[in-house]
C-alpha cells in the first residue's frame, strides 16, 4: 500500500534519528517538543510563522449520513414542539 501514511513507530523513529544527527536530546514531553521543533524550524529559516502565531485551521464539518441528517431534524422538532 504505497499510499498509506507511516506509522507511529515510523515516526517515532525518524524523530529519534533526526535528534540524534542533530546531537539533540529526545523530547521527554509535548512542550520539549514543541520547543525542539521551533528551534529547528528557526535555524532552518522556515519561512512560515510559528505555529503559535498562525490562526488555527477551521474544522471542517464532516460528511453526514442522510440518516443522521433524519435523527437530527427528529430532534430538532422534539426540541421545539412542532
Amino acid at each position: 500500500m504505497p499510499t498509506t501514511p507511516p506509522t507511529v513507530r515510523q515516526v517515532y523513529a525518524l524523530a529519534a534519528v533526526l535528534c540524534q544527527m542533530c546531537d539533540a536530546e529526545f523530547p521527554k514531553d509535548r512542550e520539549a517538543a514543541s520547543a525542539l521543533i521551533e528551534r529547528f524550524r528557526r535555524e532552518l529559516g522556515h519561512p512560515h510563522p510559528r505555529l503559535e502565531d498562525s490562526p488555527r485551521p477551521r474544522r471542517r464539518r464532516r460528511d453526514v449520513s442522510e440518516k443522521t441528517e433524519r435523527i437530527r431534524a427528529f430532534h430538532r422538532r422534539l426540541e421545539s414542539g412542532s
